[in-house]
């Protein structure tokens, strides 16, 4: 083929593409509302009791003044301010139509109206749990089918019948502001992050059983616990626990901290070739010991019970025997064959090198500061010894804390820079307030059709708050530390206003039970502690540098 006719055929193909995309644009995009309906909801324990619709802001209705009078629940306004037309096919663009916590459908079907609002799709946890991308482990989008079955149930119709004769209008819907003034990375105070950490660490403290063991998921809407258990997780929460029973000197802190250490320290304990470790399976990975190290040397540093030096030493000895000479770990143990396992896997190099450098100040045994050393050296340098290395980094948070907790007895500038750089790529992708449709401002974006999550930007406040204490100690540039400190106080900024303090109250059974909480996401409502662990654990720390 010669090169003008492909040079024209490409042309065709891009002025067909361009007019398609604004027809398309045509089509869906939201205009404002001709009707401006004001749905007013009655939710009680996190269920729909009954919904009114009003012309107009600002209209009275009886009901609405009886119903409270009576303890029948709460209501709740939304406002209609935009629509659109929704595309029922292909299904992923069906899918895809709704901005998750924001859009809501309206559905006519011979003569009958109806509504569902995004507090109805979060209570049924419908958004981002459509098409599932098991590669990357997300999913996007709206459960299509959760949608149309309750349209059916609403419009008593058959849901064939939704899909093929009924009107379907997108809806913008904004629920009436609620709750304190919105917290920013500008107006952003101590008492601010204070009052969010103790209420993290007190949702944990009130969802530890006698025996030590976490509500390890919750699902606030019904306030049922969720199947499933994770060691690495219980350890995390614990060490928070301790950060936070050592900053508030709060006994029901402290109770709850050594209930999960005690955990850790009985039932979790294993043996692997005859030195303990955390774990029962077969083989075990390394994460388990590793956090559980970490929980540890928290406990004895807060001087919460000095007797949890003895696992310190021993945990110690069985993360050194995990090493390899050129610094990295073997990930996993064989504990039927008594022999390391040397596959890798995400964060358990990391993990295991902070917690062998925060042992050190506790076991004085110049191995362990040894092992701590040669394992932050491979994480900085020969562990990212590929092409396009400066320009990507993965999950650094264990990294960079790791760096500043070696920094007083083996500083090493190449880990500072390392992290440094790090967070200035995260800086890159850290979304900004009109970036998007969610609450974006602090976010990592890494799609504009995924809801941006939450932990991510905890544990990277965690390793950012490390870095600019070691970096203002050292002196970096102003502007270096300025830049970062903006970043770091945006991101808690976001996690703060995202933290169930109360978050939508009328969703939840029981709302006190999960005052303190942090979600997944905006609509990710699968409570899970490691996501309040990281996020509290990053409050204690900024804490501390801001009080430094």
């Amino acid at each position: 083929m010669r090169l003008r006719p492909l040079v024209w055929l490409l042309l065709g193909y891009g002025v067909v593409l361009l007019v398609a995309c604004l027809l398309l644009h045509r089509a869906v995009a939201l205009r404002p509302t001709p009707h401006g309906e004001v749905l007013a909801s009655l939710w009680q324990e996190g269920q729909l009791v009954q919904r009114l619709v009003r012309a107009a802001p600002g209209v009275r209705d009886d009901r609405m003044e009886r119903a409270p009078a009576q303890g029948a629940g709460e209501w709740v306004l939304e406002t209609v301010v935009q629509e659109g037309a929704v595309l029922r096919a292909p299904q992923l663009a069906f899918a895809l139509a709704l901005v998750p916590a924001r859009d809501g459908l309206r559905a006519t079907l011979d003569g009958k109206t109806v509504y569902v609002t995004p507090d109805d799709l979060l209570a049924r946890h419908v958004y981002d749990h459509g098409l599932r991308v098991a590669a990357l482990s997300v999913s996007v989008g709206a459960d299509m089918a959760q949608i149309v079955t309750l349209l059916s149930e609403r419009l008593a119709a058959p849901a064939q019948d939704v899909m093929t004769r009924a009107t379907l209008r997108r809806l913008r819907i904004v629920r009436t502001p609620d709750g304190p003034p919105r917290v920013t990375g500008e107006t952003l105070s101590v008492g601010h992050v204070r009052d969010g950490m103790r209420d993290a660490a007190r949702y944990l403290a009130r969802n530890i059983t006698r025996d030590g063991r976490f509500r390890y998921r919750v699902d606030p809407v019904t306030d049922r616990s969720l199947p499933g258990y994770n060691w690495p997780r219980h350890a995390g929460a614990t060490f928070f626990l301790a950060q936070a029973a050592a900053a508030t000197h709060d006994p029901s802190l402290r109770q709850a901290a050594l209930g999960g250490a005690a955990l850790l320290r009985g039932q979790a304990m294993g043996a692997c070739g005859g030195v303990p470790c955390v774990g029962d399976e077969p083989v075990v990975a390394l994460g388990s010991s590793a956090l559980a190290l970490i929980a540890f040397t928290e406990v004895v540093r807060s001087h919460l019970d000095e007797s949890y030096r003895t696992p310190v030493v021993e945990l110690s000895r069985f993360l050194r025997g995990q090493q390899r000479p050129d610094g990295a770990f073997m990930h996993y143990y064989d504990r039927r064959e008594s022999h390391p396992i040397d596959r890798q896997g995400l964060y358990y190099s990391s993990e295991a090198t902070l917690a062998l450098a925060r042992a050190y100040p506790i076991t004085h045994d110049p191995a362990d500061l040894d092992a701590a050393v040669r394992g932050l050296q491979h994480l900085v340098g020969p562990a990212w010894h590929f092409f396009g290395n400066r320009y990507y980094f993965g999950e650094e948070h264990w990294t960079c804390q790791a760096m500043a907790a070696l920094w007083p007895h083996a500083p090493n500038p190449q880990a500072l820079d390392f992290c440094l750089r790090w967070h200035a790529y995260s800086r890159a992708m850290q979304q900004r307030a009109g970036d998007s449709s969610f609450d974006s401002d602090g976010a990592i974006g890494v799609s504009p059709v995924v809801t941006p999550r939450l932990t991510p930007v905890a544990s990277r406040c965690e390793a950012a708050v490390a870095t600019l204490d070691i970096a203002r100690r050292v002196g970096v540039a102003p502007k270096e530390l300025e830049a970062l400190e903006g970043q770091l106080r945006r991101a808690l900024a976001l996690l703060l206003r995202q933290q169930f303090r109360p978050g939508p109250r009328h969703l939840f059974k029981h709302p006190d039970a999960v005052f303190g909480a942090m979600p997944g996401s905006e609509v990710d409502w699968d409570l899970r502690i490691d996501y309040v662990q990281h996020a509290g654990s990053a409050m204690v720390r900024w804490l501390e540098v801001q009080g430094q």
